[in-house]
C-alpha cells in the first residue's frame, strides 16, 4: 500500500496541520507515502514533500501553460521519485473547493482511471464561499461516485448534508481530525492571583464574529482582558477586522486584537503564541461557523476552561464522545426594539440577492420570508445573527444597559453579565485523556482502516453526482448567516 496526499499548499493553517498529522501517522503505521503540494512549508520539514507549483491556488500562479493532463504527469513523476512507483491510492484534500481551476479536470482524470481515490472534504465552495463556486459553475463532473472512491468529512453536519445530496452511505464517512500532540503550557493561572485573560486562539476572519468578542469584553468583570491571537492575514477580510479594532479603541473595551508576534503576553514574557496561551486563564470562542472546531478541543489540551458561543452542528460530535462543554451559550440576545427593523430586512434581502446571484440561483420571495422567520422570530434577537453594521450600533448601547443583554444557556435566559461572571469562575471538568478519540494513535488506525477498505473494493467506471444537489443542501434558509454572505 502506498499513498499520495495532495493539497494546494503547506502554508500555516488547519488543513496543512492535518496533512502534517497524516504524514506522521502514516510514517508511524509504516505506510509509504508522499505529500504533493503547490508550495514549500514555511519551516524546514523532514516530511516526504514534493512541490508542484501548478497545484497551488489559481490566483497565486498562472496555469495557462499547464493543463490537467500535464499536471497529472508531474504528480505521477514526483510520486515515483519518493515511492519508486505510482501510488496505490490518491488522497485529495478539498478537491471541490474551487481554489484551482485545474482540480475539476484532475478529479475527472483520477476518477476515470478507476484508481482508489479519497476525497477529503474540509470546506465546501457551496457553504458560504460563492467566490469559489464561481470557478466550479461550468463543471458538471465535480463529485464522482464509484465503489473505489470514498469521501471523508470532518464533521457530522457535512456527512449528513452530502448523504442527503446523493453520496451513497457506504462511500462516505466521518474522519476525526487529530488534536495534538500539544506542548504543555503550565498550570492555569489562579483566579486569586491574576485577573481573567481570555484568549481567542484564532485568526480574526469574519465568521469568528469579532463583534461578539467585543460585546463580551464590554460585559466582563472589571480587570478582565480579552485577546484575539491573530489578524485575518491575506484573506481579504482586513476591512471588517479594522472596523472592530477601531470600535474596541473608541469604546475603550478591554480587548486586544492581533497580539501574537506584536505584543508581549506579560512584562517578562514574549509575543509568541505559546506565551499567550501560557498567560491565558481561559479560551473563548464566538465563531458562528466552523469546519472542525479545533478551539473546542484545544482548550482541553491546554487545560484552559472554554466559554462562548455553541455551534451544535459541530459540538454534537464532541459531546457524543463525552466532552463536557458546560460554559457555552446558544444565543446572546438583544431587545428587538433596539434594532431598526426596516434596515434589518433591507440588509437581509440585499445579502440574499447577492448570495443567490453569486451562486447562479434564482431567489424566490418565499426564501426571503423563510430566512427572516428563522433568524428574527420573537422579541429578542441573537446578536451573532445580525449584520455587522447593526452590531456596531448595539455595543455602545449594551455598555450603557448591560442588564438588557441576555444569554440563552440550555433554554434558560440569564443576564449576560451574570452568566459571564459565573463562566469565568467555573473550572473545567474535562481531562486530557478525554481527547483519546482524537489522538494520533486513533488517527493512524482510522487511516489504515480507510486505505485497506478503499483499495480492496472492486473498481468501476464513475458516475457523477449533480453538483446542484450539493449546493441546495447548503442554501437552505435556516443556514443563512450575514457573516458568511
Amino acid at each position: 500500500m502506498s499513498i499520495a496526499l495532495v493539497h494546494y499548499h503547506l502554508r500555516p493553517g488547519g488543513v496543512t496541520r492535518i496533512v502534517e498529522h497524516q504524514s506522521k501517522a502514516l510514517t508511524a503505521a509504516r505506510i509509504p507515502h508522499v505529500i504533493l503540494t503547490g508550495s514549500h512549508p514555511q519551516q524546514e520539514s523532514d516530511l516526504p514533500i514534493r512541490v508542484i507549483p501548478a497545484l497551488d491556488y489559481s490566483m497565486m500562479h498562472s496555469h495557462r501553460d499547464t493543463g490537467a493532463s500535464a499536471l497529472m504527469g508531474q504528480m505521477c513523476a514526483s510520486a515515483k521519485e519518493v515511492l519508486g512507483h505510482e501510488p496505490r491510492c490518491w488522497h485529495l484534500h478539498n478537491p471541490t473547493l474551487g481554489k484551482n481551476r485545474l482540480f475539476p479536470h484532475l478529479v475527472k482524470i483520477l476518477a476515470e482511471s478507476e484508481v482508489p481515490l479519497v476525497m477529503h472534504i474540509h470546506d465546501l465552495a457551496e457553504d458560504g464561499r460563492p467566490e469559489n463556486y464561481y470557478h466550479l459553475r461550468e463543471h458538471r463532473e465535480i463529485y464522482p461516485l464509484a465503489p473505489q472512491i470514498h469521501y471523508l468529512t470532518i464533521n457530522s453536519r457535512d456527512l449528513t448534508l452530502l448523504k442527503s445530496a446523493g453520496i451513497p452511505a457506504q462511500q462516505i464517512s466521518l474522519l476525526r481530525n487529530a488534536v495534538g500532540p500539544i506542548n504543555p503550557t503550565g498550570e492555569v493561572p489562579s483566579s486569586e492571583e491574576t485577573s481573567p485573560l481570555v484568549l481567542f486562539p484564532v485568526r480574526g476572519i469574519r465568521r469568528k464574529n469579532l463583534g461578539e468578542l467585543c460585546l463580551l469584553a464590554g460585559l466582563a468583570p472589571e480587570k478582565s482582558q480579552f485577546v484575539l491571537a491573530l489578524p485575518p492575514g491575506q484573506s481579504g477580510e482586513t476591512t471588517s477586522y479594522s472596523t472592530w479594532v477601531e470600535l474596541a479603541s473608541k469604546q475603550r473595551l478591554p480587548v486586544q486584537m492581533g497580539v501574537v508576534g506584536k505584543e508581549p503576553s506579560s512584562p517578562a514574557g514574549d509575543s509568541t503564541f505559546p506565551a499567550w496561551i501560557h498567560a491565558s486563564t481561559h479560551f473563548v470562542t464566538t465563531s458562528i461557523a466552523e469546519g472542525f472546531g479545533l478551539t473546542f478541543l484545544e482548550a482541553i489540551a491546554f487545560g484552559r476552561p472554554l466559554l462562548g458561543r455553541d455551534i451544535p452542528e459541530i459540538t454534537t460530535d464532541f459531546r457524543s464522545q463525552g466532552i463536557n462543554l458546560q460554559s457555552l451559550y446558544s444565543g446572546l440576545l438583544v431587545p428587538r426594539p433596539w434594532i431598526d427593523e426596516r434596515c434589518l430586512h433591507n440588509l437581509l434581502e440585499t445579502s440574499l440577492r447577492h448570495l443567490y446571484r453569486s451562486y447562479g440561483e434564482p431567489l424566490a420571495d418565499a426564501v426571503v420570508t423563510q430566512t427572516a422567520e428563522s433568524l428574527f422570530s420573537g422579541e429578542l434577537l441573537d446578536f451573532g445573527n445580525l449584520p455587522e453594521t447593526i452590531q456596531l450600533e448595539i455595543i455602545p448601547r449594551a455598555q450603557a444597559s448591560p442588564s438588557e443583554i441576555l444569554c440563552r444557556e440550555e433554554n434558560t435566559l440569564i443576564p449576560a453579565d451574570e452568566w459571564l461572571n459565573a463562566a469565568l469562575e467555573r473550572a473545567d471538568t474535562n481531562r486530557p485523556e478525554d481527547l483519546d478519540p482524537w489522538s494520533s494513535t486513533a488517527f493512524a488506525r482510522a487511516h489504515r482502516d480507510l486505505y485497506d477498505s478503499v483499495t480492496q473494493r472492486r473498481a468501476t467506471k464513475p458516475s457523477w453526482l449533480d453538483p446542484r444537489e450539493v449546493l441546495l443542501q447548503y442554501l437552505q434558509p435556516e443556514r443563512f448567516h450575514f457573516l458568511r454572505s
